[in-house]
């Protein structure tokens, strides 16, 4: 199962275990680290147990899944928390005690000033970010804590500090060393801290090519007729060659940026599939340098999906996340590029899939188009479901949400119209219209157009049969709205997935469940059924959190998080509360939901359509994300710290609820 795909935990795990076997076969603490602060009581000390190595966590012995992980909640006390933590392999046995503190809960006054029950006792300079050492960019948000009465200078400069006993500027980085000393002065105490950030004031004279750079830099595969993009670098002003042995001679480079050579070669007249590599060469008798392997297909190779969670990518860098499928889909490759398949959707469409989750298979491929059987729909409870007769070899399908005129668009690739039965559930259905066109020779759509707004609706094989599901709306009643309603909150991150931290260190996980819990609680007291995907700090997956959705059979789904800028943003002016949504049917939520966030006492900062979040593409109940503050906002990271502001978060995340559902119920 592809580590990307199971998300950063999984690729965590394997780094950790490696670095665990050579450090003496020492168990690795992935959380809690030492001097981490929390704001809930409970938590999960997790790590990786080497094999034969037994742990124990306050005297309580752990059990390691098959990858080695063991997770062990525990309960905080407030203030300074010592972990004891033992390890007994053969004869020897290892003692380890991580300190974490517990925070209280920090307060807002009437008039807005913030009071922090979290003052230290000692005068420090604590800096969040950066870490002295080289530095990329031109402008950075350095970011600290120090006591929250001391007068704090930079380079000579006074430094606001706020009543939280944050601190942060925006600098401007230059070539060469960029040192910024911090002084902190409280009492006729003083403490110092020096952060140096470099630029190197030249790149290295090259005196030959780097073969590090030659692309392709990893094992690629390209179908005949493609343009391969070739590049290296190496000194400047020289003549530089490229030759692909089996399709083209020596041919001369272009250097576009000084040292940095490039060509794009058409793979025409191709007629025997290749195994080789590109070669590179500076001048007539210098060494020639080698890419990665290079594979050249003249046609299409077939292929398995291997994972029920397969995910289609729009671009070979596992960001853009076009739709999910099933294990046992036949797949047709014509690249390979990053360890992901490209594969061929239709005629004119192309996507990726990581290459470990894909079997590779002659039998798959596809030379004709398959004729899809008979469709039949029933009604199954809250449910109008369709199934189409598909056969044994599954085709990929792609289904997704369309808002004028409200309908479901699915396609399903490889295929064409066969017998073509269709059968509308008995009784009263909630399909109004279904529409069937077969856009091109080696694809079918069908567009199901429904008599309500859309609460939900998916798509799974089933043996032999595609299954298509549409949700029923709830009843809801404007005396009680919620009555009918179950609701999933889902507090981001969690466990070693801390999130955005702010900076005095507070963690996004820790907001999140704190205004979760509040939230929670004003729903059960309106009468909606609420599930929690995580009720304490330990982490879970994304595909885990969209599991459990479906297993409570919920209406709507509510992304819980808090927000943070990019690296080169200047983290004073970054924010604001704003609301994210990926389908039409989940719009009319972050509409009702926003102007309440307006008035919570901070800024708001946007309505968003987000198309490629894992998450808010959950199609079988109404999904959509809540950024409640910018935790590196020192200002709303103390709103985000007091128990007004997460009050204020969750009524606000209720009303809009509520407003959502009210407008519902005055629909007929």
């Amino acid at each position: 199962m592809h580590t990307y795909l199971k998300t950063f935990n999984m690729l965590l795990l394997l780094a950790t275990a490696l670095f665990s076997q050579l450090e003496d076969q020492r168990v690795n603490i992935l959380h809690p680290k030492p001097d981490m602060q929390f704001w809930v009581d409970r938590i999960e000390v997790a790590g990786v147990i080497p094999l034969g190595t037994e742990v124990t966590v306050f005297g309580v012995k752990t059990f390691p899944d098959e990858e080695g992980l063991f997770r062990h909640l525990i309960y905080l006390n407030p203030g300074e928390v010592l972990i004891p933590i033992r390890e007994i392999r053969g004869e020897q046995t290892y003692f380890d005690t991580i300190r974490v503190f517990h925070r209280q809960p920090d307060h807002m006054t009437p008039d807005s000033v913030f009071i922090n029950n979290n003052v230290p006792d000692e005068l420090s300079i604590d800096m969040l970010y950066p870490r002295s050492g080289n530095f990329k960019g031109s402008e950075i948000s350095l970011r600290g804590r120090t006591h929250p009465d001391a007068e704090l200078l930079m380079n000579g400069d006074t430094l606001k500090v706020y009543k939280s006993g944050a601190f942060a500027t925006h600098v401007q980085i230059y070539p060469g060393d960029n040192q910024f000393e911090f002084v902190a002065n409280l009492n006729y105490a003083q403490v110092r801290d020096t952060i140096s950030l470099s630029i190197p004031l030249a790149e290295e004279t090259l005196r030959s090519l780097v073969e590090k750079t030659a692309k392709p830099r990893r094992e690629f595969w390209a179908l005949s007729g493609d343009y391969l993009q070739l590049g290296i670098r190496g000194p400047a002003g020289v003549h530089v060659y490229f030759k692909i042995p089996g399709v083209t001679g020596w041919q001369k480079m272009n250097e576009p940026k000084s040292g940095y050579y490039t060509a794009a070669y058409h793979l025409i007249d191709i007629d025997k599939e290749l195994h080789t590599h590109v070669l590179y060469k500076m001048g007539l008798f210098s060494k020639r340098v080698r890419s990665a392997p290079l594979r050249i297909l003249t046609d299409a190779v077939g292929g398995l999906t291997a994972d029920e969670d397969t995910r289609v990518y729009d671009t070979p860098d596992s960001e853009q996340l076009l739709f999910p499928l099933a294990d046992s889909v036949a797949l047709q490759i014509i690249g390979l590029e990053n360890q992901m398949y490209k594969i061929k959707l239709g005629q004119y469409r192309t996507a990726y899939v990581w290459a470990d989750l894909v079997t590779l298979d002659p039998e798959y491929k596809l030379t004709t188009p398959f004729f899809l059987g008979s469709m039949r729909g029933v009604n199954e409870g809250d449910w109008a479901v369709f199934r189409i007769q598909t056969g044994k070899t599954r085709l990929p399908f792609e289904i997704k949400e369309k808002a004028l005129p409200a309908r479901l668009e699915l396609k399903v690739y490889g295929a064409k119209q066969g017998w073509e039965w269709t059968t509308y559930p008995e009784g009263d259905s909630i399909i109004a219209y279904l529409e069937r066109s077969q856009p091109e020779d080696m694809l079918w759509q069908m567009d199901i157009f429904p008599k309500q707004k859309f609460w939900g609706w998916y798509g799974r094989y089933e043996g032999e049969d595609l299954v298509i599901g549409v949700r029923k709306a709830p009843e809801i009643h404007k005396e009680n709205p919620f009555a009918n309603i179950r609701i999933e909150i889902d507090p981001g991150h969690g466990g070693w997935q801390r999130g955005a931290r702010g900076i005095t260190g507070y963690a996004e996980a820790d907001a999140n469940l704190r205004y979760c819990l509040k939230l929670e609680k004003l729903l059960l007291e309106a009468g909606a059924t609420v599930f929690m995907t995580r009720r304490d700090d330990h982490q879970i997956s994304l595909s885990d959190r969209a599991r459990i959705a479906r297993e409570d059979s919920v209406h709507i789904f509510v992304m819980a998080h808090n927000n943070a800028p990019g690296a080169s943003r200047d983290i004073r002016e970054a924010r604001g509360a704003s609301t994210f949504y990926t389908w039409p049917s989940a719009k009319a939520l972050s509409d009702q939901l926003y102007p309440h966030l307006s008035n919570m006492g901070i800024n708001t900062s946007g309505k968003v359509a987000r198309y490629y979040y894992y998450l808010t593409r959950q199609t079988e109940y109404l999904v959509y994300l809540i950024e409640g503050a910018f935790m590196t906002n020192p200002e709303e990271e103390m709103f985000l710290l007091s128990e007004e502001g997460l009050d204020a978060l969750a009524q606000a995340a209720f009303d809009g609820l509520e407003a959502f559902l009210l407008d519902q119920a005055e629909i007929p």
